[in-house]
């Protein structure tokens, strides 16, 4: 079963890397007549599929200080152009790599959680997505684009909020609000704070407890080290609220290849949905070997 597992997600991998970034020539292979008039800006254009009016819009350029909407798994401000989408593939292999070695492949032959995300740019600057692990959460989210950096603005500032649901979204709802600050400094670094409060952290009977929510202020950066290869940090330290397990933290290397960005990433957290980031990873020091895969449509 563990094969198996492993065979499907490197086959899906592949298939989503065989994928064109851009559409191909019309099958006709002609040309534009240089001579003939423009079509109006409702025509799409053949090379790109795109209207003349979606061809101008700056959310279509790469950003390269963002090329992804989150570092490890805490969000990032990367707008998604409006009506494209983004497909995300996560995985956080169960054994820690203080427990494992070179014959367990760090981990990769005890399991894994995995994470499949899909997110759809609803308008200019609004994004919404659901994410399913295979632990069965359910979380939907939604960011909107305040301010982009610069015209005044030294930094960018977008809101954020989500619902997670266990057992398949049947039970223990949390749901979390905060917002997304960003700081690009050129092409080659971007910056993070991420203030976000979750409820229903805790797993005990709220009767019970104290405590029943978290408030965490996630720090984060990227920096773009060769021409598309970046290394990434984020912690999600808990300034509030319920907080029985180790600080959150992950760093990672990746690298972008037109609309795919692939990260190995390390983590002292397996989990990845808003409310295990809040819960924090596991006590002790141990750390998970991961990856995250990105297939920007557009």
């Amino acid at each position: 079963m563990k094969h198996l597992r492993l065979m499907t997600t490197i086959s899906l991998m592949l298939l989503l890397c065989a994928l064109p970034v851009r559409a191909a020539d019309p099958p006709d292979g002609k040309k534009a007549d240089p001579k003939k008039p423009a079509e109006s800006a409702a025509a799409a254009d053949p090379a790109t599929g795109a209207k003349a009016d979606q061809a101008d819009d700056p959310d279509l350029d790469v950003n390269k200080a963002q090329p992804d909407f989150a570092l490890s798994a805490l969000p990032t401000t990367l707008r998604l152009p409006k009506h494209k989408m983004a497909f995300r593939l996560t995985h956080r292999f169960n054994a820690p790599l203080e427990d494992s070695g070179f014959f367990n492949l760090f981990g990769m032959d005890d399991g894994a959680l995995i994470g499949l995300e899909f997110r759809y740019g609803l308008f200019s600057g609004e994004q919404v997505g659901f994410y399913r692990t295979s632990d069965r959460t359910i979380e939907f989210f939604t960011q909107y684009d305040i301010r982009q950096q610069g015209k005044g603005l030294p930094f960018g500032l977008a809101a954020y909020a989500s619902i997670e649901g266990t057992n398949n979204f049947q039970d223990s709802y949390s749901p979390a609000i905060g917002a997304i600050i960003s700081r690009e400094i050129g092409t080659r670094v971007a910056l993070y704070a991420q203030p976000i409060w979750v409820n229903n952290t805790n797993p005990e009977p709220s009767d019970i407890v104290d405590d029943n929510s978290t408030a965490i202020f996630g720090f984060g950066a990227r920096f773009r080290v060769l021409e598309a290869t970046y290394v990434t940090f984020e912690v999600a330290p808990r300034m509030s609220g319920y907080g029985p397990n180790t600080t959150h933290a992950a760093f990672g290397i990746e690298k972008r290849a037109g609309g795919h960005l692939f990260q190995l990433t390390f983590a002292n957290n397996p989990g990845t949905t808003m409310a295990n980031i809040a819960r924090g990873g596991p006590s002790g020091n141990n750390w998970y070997l991961g990856f995250n895969l990105v297939r920007k449509f557009y």
